[in-house]
C-alpha cells in the first residue's frame, strides 16, 4: 500500500470512529465561544510579559494570533447567524483548519522563542502552554481527533525543545511534560470510548422501549356458556381466526389453564394467568391473560371479558435483557476498574512529581549557597515558584487521598506551626513585592490533624498573596480567648464580589491572569465542617478578612 492509500485508509478509519454530526460540530463552536476571549487575553499577556526579551518579534507573533482569533470569532458569528451558508462538513473542516493554525502559532512559542529566553521566561512559556493545552482539551473534547491533534502539536515540540536545551531543570520539566501529555491523550481517548459505549447502550434501550410500546392488545368477550360474543382481530393471532369468530365456543381451545381462569372469573371475579401457550397452528406464545366478569343491574353474571397481552416478544427481550444486563454489569465493572486505574494514575503522577520537585528545591538551595549576586534575584523567583508548586502539590495530594485516608487529629503547637507556614510563604510574598506581618500569640495548642491545618493555613496565605495589591502588607493574627482560638488572614485587594459563594466548589473570582482553580477554599470549607471550625469572610473598602474560630 503506497503512502497516499495509507493516508486515505487512516482518514476513513477516523471518520468511522466518530462520524461528523450536527451535535458534535455545534458543540465545538459553542465551546469555542467561551475559550476564544480567554485566548485573546492570554495572547496579550504573553506579548507584554516577553516583550522585554523578544521585542518586535513577539509583537508580530501576537498580531498573528490575534488575527487568527478574530477570524475564528467571525466564523463563529457566521455559524450562529447563517448556518446554511456552508454544509456541515465544510463547517467542520473550517474549524479543523483554524485550530491547526492556532495550535501551530501557539507551539511556535516553544521551538522558535524559548531557546532565546532565560530560565524564568522559559518557565513562564511552559506554564502558558500547559494552560492552553488544558483549556484546549476541554473545549475540543467533542471531537477526540481534533483534541489529540491540538495537544500533540503543542506538547511534542515543547518536550523536544526542553530536551534540546539540555539543562537539568529543563530535563525534569520535559519529563513532567511527557507525563502531562500522556495523561491528556489518555483522558481524551477514555472520554471518547466511554461516550461511545453510552451512546450504544442508549440506542439499545430506545429499541427495547419501541418494542414495548408497539405490543398488540387482543380482547374478547364471552357468555356464561363460554360462547364468544366479540373478539378483535388481534386475538386471531393467538387463538386462531376460525375459533374466535362470533358464536364460536372457547371450550374448543382445549387449554385447561386458560379455561380454568375464564371459569373462575365468572364465579369469583378478577383472575389472571401468565405463562406459555401453544396456538392451534403450533406457534409458541408467552401471554398474560386477564379475565373478569360483567354483571347486570341485579348483580347477576352475564359473562366475562378477556384481555390478552402478547408478552412473547417481551419474554424473549427479557431473556436478552438478562444477557444484556450481565454484559452491562461486566462493562460497569470494567469501567469502575478503569476509573480506579485513572485515579491511581493521577496518584502515581503526583508521587512522581514529588521527586523532581525535591531535586529542584535541593539544587536551588545549592545555587543560593554559592552566593553569586547575579543569580540571587533569579533564585528568589525560583524559590517562590517552587513554594507555590509545592503548595499546589500538597493540595492535589490531599484532594486525591482525603476520601481514602483517615486524617486523625493530634496535639499541635499552633503557635510554632503557624510561624513555620508564615516563614514558608514569606519567600513567595517577597517575590511578589508583598510583606507578611504576623501577630501570633505564644503557647497556643490545639488538637487537629496537622495535614488539614496546613491546607487551611496555606490556602489562605496563597490566596492573600495572589489577590492582594502590590507592595501591600498581609496580616496574620492568632489569638486566644477563654473558649476560642481565632485565626485571621487580612489583606488589601479588590473587594470580593460574592462572599456567599467564595467557598463553593468551582467558584472563582477572576482577577486578570490570576485566575484560580476554584478548589482551595472549597477544600478549606470541607476541612472546617469536618473539624467543627466556624469560618467567615468580610470584604469592604478593599480590605478582605478571612476568619476561622476553633474551639479552645
Amino acid at each position: 500500500m503506497n503512502p497516499k492509500d495509507k493516508l486515505q485508509h487512516i482518514q476513513s478509519t477516523l471518520k468511522q470512529l466518530q462520524p461528523i454530526d450536527t451535535s458534535m460540530v455545534t458543540s465545538l463552536y459553542a465551546l469555542t465561544q467561551k475559550s476564544l476571549p480567554a485566548g485573546l487575553i492570554l495572547t496579550i499577556l504573553i506579548a507584554i510579559f516577553l516583550y522585554s526579551e523578544l521585542s518586535h518579534t513577539i509583537v508580530i507573533w501576537a498580531g498573528l494570533m490575534v488575527a487568527v482569533i478574530l477570524v475564528r470569532l467571525y466564523y463563529l458569528y457566521l455559524f450562529k447567524t447563517n448556518f446554511q451558508m456552508y454544509s456541515l462538513a465544510t463547517w467542520h473542516n473550517k474549524f479543523i483548519l483554524s485550530v491547526l493554525i492556532s495550535s501551530l502559532l501557539v507551539s511556535s512559542l516553544s521551538f522558535v522563542f524559548m531557546p532565546y529566553l532565560d530560565e524564568y521566561d522559559q518557565l513562564f512559556v511552559v506554564v502558558s502552554l500547559v494552560i492552553v493545552t488544558a483549556a484546549g482539551t476541554t473545549s475540543l473534547a467533542s471531537d477526540f481527533r481534533i483534541a489529540i491533534g491540538f495537544v500533540s502539536i503543542i506538547m511534542l515540540p515543547l518536550i523536544g525543545t526542553l530536551l534540546i536545551i539540555h539543562t537539568s531543570d529543563d530535563f525534569i520539566l520535559a519529563i513532567l511534560m511527557i507525563l502531562f501529555f500522556i495523561s491528556n491523550v489518555s483522558m481524551i481517548f477514555n472520554n471518547f470510548t466511554e461516550q461511545k459505549k453510552f451512546n450504544n447502550l442508549r440506542e439499545q434501550q430506545n429499541l427495547l422501549n419501541d418494542i414495548f410500546l408497539e405490543s398488540p392488545l387482543p380482547m374478547f368477550s364471552f357468555d356464561t356458556n363460554m360462547n364468544i360474543l366479540y373478539a378483535n382481530r388481534h386475538t386471531y393471532k393467538i387463538f386462531g381466526k376460525h375459533k374466535m369468530m362470533k358464536g364460536g365456543n372457547l371450550n374448543s381451545l382445549k387449554n385447561a389453564k386458560i379455561l380454568n381462569i375464564l371459569d373462575l372469573a365468572l364465579a369469583k371475579g378478577h383472575q389472571s394467568y401468565t405463562g406459555p401457550y401453544i396456538a392451534p397452528n403450533g406457534d409458541f406464545f408467552w401471554i398474560k391473560i386477564t379475565a373478569f366478569a360483567f354483571k347486570d343491574s341485579n348483580n347477576s353474571v352475564l359473562g366475562g371479558v378477556g384481555v390478552i397481552e402478547d408478552r412473547t416478544q417481551i419474554y424473549r427481550d427479557t431473556i436478552e435483557l438478562e444477557v444484556l444486563h450481565e454484559e452491562l454489569q461486566q462493562q460497569i465493572e470494567d469501567n469502575q476498574l478503569l476509573l480506579n486505574e485513572n485515579k491511581q494514575f493521577i496518584a502515581d503522577m503526583v508521587h512522581q512529581i514529588k521527586t523532581p520537585l525535591s531535586v529542584i528545591m535541593t539544587n536551588t538551595s545549592l545555587i543560593e549557597m554559592k552566593g553569586d549576586e547575579n543569580i540571587s534575584s533569579y533564585a528568589t523567583q525560583i524559590n517562590s515558584a517552587i513554594n507555590m508548586l509545592s503548595n499546589s502539590y500538597e493540595d492535589l495530594s490531599y484532594i486525591i487521598s482525603n476520601d481514602t485516608i483517615a486524617y486523625m487529629p493530634v496535639e499541635i503547637d499552633f503557635t510554632h506551626f503557624l510561624n513555620e507556614r508564615v516563614d514558608f510563604f514569606d519567600v513567595i510574598a517577597n517575590a511578589n513585592s508583598k510583606n507578611i506581618s504576623a501577630d501570633i500569640a505564644n503557647d497556643i495548642k490545639m488538637t487537629i490533624n496537622d495535614t488539614e491545618l496546613e491546607r487551611l493555613i496555606d490556602n489562605n496565605l496563597s490566596n492573600a498573596i495572589k489577590h492582594s495589591y502590590e507592595n501591600s502588607e498581609i496580616e496574620i493574627i492568632l489569638e486566644k480567648t477563654d473558649a476560642e482560638i481565632i485565626l485571621k488572614c487580612i489583606s488589601k485587594g479588590p473587594n470580593i464580589r460574592n462572599v456567599s459563594k467564595i467557598f463553593d466548589k468551582d467558584y472563582t473570582e477572576s482577577y486578570g491572569a490570576k485566575r484560580s482553580l476554584g478548589l482551595g477554599l472549597n477544600m478549606v470549607k470541607t476541612i472546617c465542617e469536618k473539624n467543627d471550625i466556624q469560618y467567615s469572610v468580610h470584604s469592604k473598602d478593599n480590605m478582605n478578612t478571612f476568619t476561622y474560630i476553633f474551639k479552645g
